[in-house]
């Protein structure tokens, strides 16, 4: 690890983990209060979903607590009091939620109060937490945390609900509601956040980039499992009553018309605001956080055959048109931005360039493309680096799977990112392990020459990066060619912890 550099991998990813570990068990116990959840995958953090019951929608909103609230677990007990009543409110049984928790700091004396608030009302009403999610947001937020929940409910078909068509969304007494049709597929949650980049879009006035990176954080995890993207439910906290248009708006299809999952998405994005619980990079300026759940089904082929990457099989490396650090690490290039260039950062020519080159580009969404590639059999896993690089989003999935693959010929990392590694002397193992350098996604196939043209049908640029093997004299998981650590070695990450 560089010298003085990585307390990110320490206290954001370091802590978000073993927090992780202890927020599942917080709400594991929760599984128990209702008969529609299903584990569909053995383990702790097994696949949950809800079983929808026959002749029923789903209906899908997200609000965050009461911000007037100080108290920690009160605060967090608003959130499910309030989705309960605006569920009850159009006729729909709660049945199932999900939630991200931006903490300060990932300490758990200040953590596991608002964890506690969230499992006490899912145990008063009955209601199971299919999924959470932990992201340390530091001097981006004034409380301890900020909670942002989603749930699911379930109404019959003969509702009389405001709308003309299924799937639809519509907005009453000020809460956005999002309904499909399962068609008695299980319902899979999964959730996530933007982090700090918002902090980045703020300054260079692009704040309704932030959504893309949202949807890419969510839809690009729970195709890894290839499930069927139904909802994207988020809530935008910000300092400001003003409800920007851009900050409050519901929409269908994405621009992804005719691809198969994708083309009758709904989008919601609640306004929440928030008071002080968030910070300004200065005092008076407006500042935001976007955080929520997305909600989608798996149909019982896929839960038969899950997708899973097999020695023999071809790893390509995927990035699209815009190079970008997905969004992930941002905590660590905030501070190199400020330690360079002082807090205004961005109002320098440095600044600038490095925004409209690297920084402030959004991520690309994958889901569409790769979801075809999965329906098509041309791609057998895939993987985004976001949440973690190198280390904990390729070499760990790959050694569960006791394989090792050498990896050679990897797009080269952006100059931004470059100069800002060398600018914090973080060597490669660090960088790599943390942030995309350049690559940000991946699949693995048996067919090269399809899956290329289907991604550069897609817009994007695919390259075939090596060949995977079980595990190599006990080696297991990635070893990057021609990417050397402090010791003028391969960089390696084992997958195993």
């Amino acid at each position: 690890m560089g010298k003085g550099v990585d307390d990110y991998l320490l206290k954001v990813v370091g802590a978000g983990g073993e927090m992780s570990a202890l927020l599942e068990q917080r709400f594991a116990g929760t599984l128990n209060n209702s008969p529609l959840v299903e584990i569909l995958s053995g383990g702790v953090n097994g696949v949950k979903t809800l079983t929808p019951p026959a002749g029923m929608l789903a209906v899908v909103h997200s609000l965050g607590g009461n911000h007037e609230l100080t108290d920690s677990i009160k605060y967090a007990s608003s959130a499910v009091d309030r989705l309960v009543r605006a569920a009850e409110s159009i006729g729909a049984t709660p049945a199932g939620m999900a939630n991200v928790i931006d903490a300060r700091e990932g300490k758990a004396d200040l953590i596991l109060p608002f964890a506690d608030g969230l499992v006490e009302r899912a145990n008063h009403f009955r209601l199971p937490v299919l999924n959470g999610e932990l992201a340390v947001l530091g001097d981006r937020m004034n409380a301890d945390a900020n909670v942002s929940v989603t749930m699911v409910s379930f109404i019959p078909k003969n509702a009389n609900l405001p709308v003309t068509e299924i799937p639809s969304y519509f907005i009453q007494n000020g809460v956005r509601f999002a309904v499909f049709d399962p068609a008695g597929k299980p319902i899979y949650m999964n959730s996530d956040g933007v982090g700090t980049k918002t902090d980045i879009y703020e300054r260079a006035g692009t704040h309704d980039l932030a959504f893309i990176d949202s949807l890419a954080m969510k839809l690009d995890d729970l195709v890894k499992i290839g499930a069927e993207a139904r909802v994207v439910s988020d809530v935008v906290e910000t300092n400001s009553r003003k409800d920007v248009e851009v900050l409050g708006r519901s929409f269908m299809g994405l621009g992804f018309a005719g691809i198969r999952g994708a083309s009758d998405l709904i989008y919601t994005i609640q306004h929440e605001f928030t008071g002080n619980r968030l910070r300004p990079t200065k005092d008076g300026r407006f500042t935001y956080n976007v955080s929520g759940s997305s909600i989608s089904t798996v149909d019982e082929n896929r839960l038969n055959n899950p997708l899973k990457p097999s020695a023999g099989e071809y790893l390509i490396a995927v990035r699209g048109r815009l190079p970008n650090g997905r969004s992930n690490g941002f905590t660590d290039m905030r501070k190199v931005m400020t330690q360079m260039l002082e807090d205004d950062w961005h109002e320098t020519e440095i600044g600038r360039r490095f925004i409209s080159e690297y920084l402030g580009n959004p991520s690309d969404v994958f889901y569409p493309t790769f979801r075809s590639m999965i329906d098509r059999g041309l791609a057998t896993s895939v993987y985004h680096m976001s949440g973690g690089g190198f280390d904990g989003k390729l070499s760990k999935p790959l050694a569960k799977h006791g394989l090792f693959v050498e990896v050679q010929g990897l797009f080269s990392p952006h100059n931004v990112a470059l100069e800002i590694a060398k600018y914090r002397n973080t060597g490669n193992e660090s960088s790599y392990a943390k942030w995309p350098m350049g690559n940000p996604g991946f699949i693995t196939t048996n067919y090269i020459d399809d899956s290329l043209c289907m991604l550069e049908e897609s817009g994007f640029e695919g390259r075939v990066v090596g060949l995977l093997e079980k595990s190599k004299e006990g080696l297991t998981g990635v070893r990057l060619k021609g990417v050397m650590n402090s010791r003028c070695e391969p960089v390696y990450y084992s997958g195993r912890n």
